[in-house]
């Protein structure tokens, strides 16, 4: 079994450009010195057989986007995210929702308070005097009384009039390109238009019941068949793992690829295992992982096994432009992924997902180009890369390694 494997191995062996309505502007010095002007745009959607589809292949793409369509909105705006801050980005979004409510859209923002927590309760207060209705998800006094603080909430839900987002984006600076004040962390999200908005608009009004307690017991939901060219997955950390359990069955099911970039990829014992049985079959297994992170705990854990990975037929690279923070995936030439969920067991221990699955070709070839560009601005990992780290380095990765192996072990995630 690959988690016993994964206790075998010795930490001292593994040598192995014009600003949408209400986007921070470009400050002097960023625009003086170029900086972003190589910033991927998004183009034109792919129209599917029900839907079309616009890949947001970076921050620039997806906050013009976003605040494009907020300005233009008509009759509603919700917002779901895990992340809510009160600095740049957020207060410049917060004028831009309060502008719609100003105007009678009815506007909503769901926030998680964990992932929000350097958010203080007068920021709230004041979207609600400009007439947003905001709501956090399962604050302590209602998780509690339900037994607990898990799930949080995970989720990416956009829903303006006609149009849905989802992606890894979320509403601090981390997510505010450079050139315009902020980290410059690197993000893919995707817009959708077409029936699928409504079952959004579904996800999006069962959650705001869940946050009051209202909704009865935690669920999740997905489209299944209902269209040809996608389905909407979205799940609370239960036995049924749904958005895991279809990136199993396309990985099980692959014979040319599977490439995987997620900022947070340490993978649960099951799906490392569908990713060595799909190397051994010969399929070309590529993934993408940070070279910068806010969270090293998993980073080192997958360090620790990344001279394993490069043995069971993995090519491994380490994106170094910027903080990378996306999680999407692809699979042979007509199966593609883009959400929130991180590729570890916390995904699936404590926080509500959302991704989309779409089975368009053209999608998906246009997925594989950004994947192909991501890995461009990488760096490959060699067994010289794993060699140059010191000692006490590996030593660290390896007590993190035995820190998320134990969760592995706790969460229902088994390779058979």
């Amino acid at each position: 079994m690959i988690f016993r494997e994964r206790r075998l191995h010795s930490p001292i062996d593994d040598g192995r450009r014009v600003s949408a309505p209400g986007v921070p502007p470009v400050g002097r010095a960023a625009a003086s010195s170029g900086a972003g002007a190589d910033a991927p745009k998004a183009v034109g959607p792919i129209l599917t057989a029900e839907h079309a589809l616009t890949l947001l292949p970076g921050m620039e793409a997806v906050l013009g986007s976003i605040f494009r369509d907020v300005d233009r909105a008509e009759r509603r705006v919700d917002i779901e995210t895990y992340i809510y801050r009160d600095d740049l980005l957020g207060r410049s979004f917060a004028e831009v929702m309060g502008r719609a409510a100003a105007r009678g859209v009815r506007t909503r923002l769901l926030y998680d308070p964990l992932g929000s927590n350097e958010t203080d309760t007068p920021f709230f207060e004041e979207l609600r005097r400009r007439g947003v209705e905001v709501r956090a998800y399962r604050p302590m006094a209602i998780a509690l009384g339900r037994g607990g603080l898990l799930p949080r909430d995970h989720s990416r839900v956009i829903v303006i009039d006609e149009f849905a987002y989802t992606g890894g984006a979320a509403w601090g600076d981390e997510w505010l390109p450079e050139r315009r004040g902020g980290e410059g962390w690197h993000d893919v999200c995707m817009r959708i238009e077409g029936p699928c908005v409504g079952d959004f608009a579904y996800l999006f009004e069962q959650r705001w019941r869940e946050a009051d307690g209202e909704g009865g017991g935690l669920r999740d939901y997905a489209t299944g068949r209902k269209y040809p060219d996608l389905e909407l997955v979205a799940d609370t950390p239960d036995d049924n793992a749904r958005v895991y359990a279809r990136y199993r069955e396309a990985i099980r099911r692959s014979r040319e690829r599977v490439w995987i970039e997620n900022a947070y990829f340490f993978p649960p014992s099951g799906m490392l295992k569908d990713l060595v049985d799909a190397a051994r079959r010969g399929v070309d297994v590529q993934i993408i992982l940070p070279g910068q992170t806010d969270l090293p705990i998993i980073q080192r854990a997958a360090r620790a096994e990344h001279a394993a990975w490069l043995d069971r037929g993995f090519a491994l690279f380490e994106y170094q432009r910027d903080v990378m923070h996306s999680k999407f995936a692809l699979v042979d030439g007509d199966w593609c992924t883009i959400g929130t969920f991180n590729a570890n067991p916390s995904s699936l221990s404590a926080v509500n997902e959302v991704n989309l699955f779409v089975f368009d070709p053209e999608f998906v070839a246009r997925v594989a180009d950004l994947f192909s560009r991501d890995r461009a601005d990488s760096r490959p990992v060699t067994r010289g890369t794993l060699a140059a780290r010191s000692l006490p380095d590996k030593a660290i990765d390896w007590l993190a390694h035995g820190a998320l192996s134990l969760l592995d072990a706790l969460v229902k995630t088994s390779p058979d």
